[in-house]
């Protein structure tokens, strides 16, 4: 996998955390090499990225050194607009957290980018809105605790009151220290080993404006994140991107997705994204074939019937399924069950 880079924010935020402890980050056992390497961010702009694997080697080092029960926890207190950079002054100055979830959409590769970065997603009705992403990379557990509790520690800092009206936040991962520490962040309900990060708040928190909000200042940061968008170098591989948005359908759905819905999650036009595939000499029928056959071996691993990973692949039918297995992978379907079935028992043994 392409490593990740994150705004140099969340080294920024490192730093100062550090420093509230009255600890030099010089103090860590760092490499030469590492050394240099902090010392190159933290003299570069905020808004410029970095190694998010760094990053992740970093945190590693403060946790054992310094034994904190929650490192991301204790850092988001910390956070401050400026950590998210040019997005992060947007949402304390956007006229309402409408705004601000409409700016974290368009403008979120200014904090966190890489070739699979899934945007957040969206859902809403009368009572309460949802935002939610998927766990990209087990590695990046921590990334995404961090950037939960900034998310909710910048919210109440620009919502009047403290309060943006959260009522629940979910965490794919499993709780790494005690809860009581999280309860005591969080102060909402809070739900463990779930499909997504998440965050619910009620509908009614859309309307909130922030405290500093700032209508003439918006237009020039607004402009300001179109350029700085605009001149990054996305490296994304479209069809990269594709896959794991199909891989993540089949793991967290159980269903195969439609063109139409991987470009609704793209944010472009079916046609525009089939010349983009195109481009690409491949398509999404051949994306989406590719991906069956990965999660067939997944299911069959685990001992699923045929009937039902027909159904979770979109065949009509188990001989639908056969058929395909046999013209994708030059193996019948039930071959290669047995297959795995030997290999299996023979690992036990």
């Amino acid at each position: 996998m392409q490593d990740f880079t994150i705004s140099n924010g969340y080294f920024y935020l490192w730093n100062t955390y550090l420093k509230e402890r009255e600890m030099d980050w010089q103090a860590l056992n760092l490499t030469d090499v590492q050394a240099r390497q902090v010392q190159n961010i933290l003299a570069s702009s905020i808004d410029a990225q970095s190694s998010l694997n760094f990053f992740l080697e970093l945190l590693e080092l403060t946790e054992s050194q310094l034994q904190v029960s929650n490192l991301a926890l204790e850092m988001a207190t910390c956070i401050t607009p400026a950590n998210f950079g040019v997005l992060g002054y947007m949402a304390s100055r956007s006229g309402s957290f409408a705004e601000v979830l409409e700016y974290i959409m368009k403008f979120h590769r200014l904090v966190i980018d890489g070739e699979q970065v899934v945007p957040m997603q969206i859902e809403q009705d009368a009572s309460k809105i949802r935002l939610y992403w998927p766990l990209v990379d087990d590695s990046n557990i921590i990334l995404c605790e961090l950037t939960l509790a900034a998310m909710v520690q910048l919210a109440k800092q620009i919502a009047p009151l403290h309060d943006f009206l959260l009522q629940q936040v979910e965490f794919v991962h499993r709780a790494r220290g005690p809860l009581v520490h999280y309860q005591r962040f969080f102060q909402c309900k809070l739900s463990f080993e779930k499909p997504y990060y998440a965050l619910t708040f009620a509908s009614e928190g859309l309307s909130i404006r922030p405290q500093h909000a700032d209508p003439t200042l918006m237009q020039l940061l607004v402009k300001q994140a179109e350029e700085a968008l605009a001149q990054r170098k996305i490296h994304t591989d479209l069809a990269q991107q594709i896959h794991w948005i199909v891989h993540e359908y089949f793991k967290q759905r159980q269903q195969a997705p439609k063109i139409e819905d991987i470009a609704i999650e793209l944010n472009i036009s079916v046609r525009s994204l089939q010349r983009q595939l195109q481009s690409l000499n491949t398509s999404f029928k051949l994306i989406l074939d590719a991906e069956r056959m990965k999660r067939c071996e997944i299911l069959l691993n685990q001992n699923a019937s045929l009937t039902l990973i027909a159904e979770q692949l979109g065949y009509s039918d188990q001989s639908a399924l056969a058929r395909a297995h046999k013209n994708l992978t030059g193996q019948t379907l039930l071959a290669r069950k047995r297959q795995l079935q030997l290999t299996n028992k023979n690992a036990i043994k």
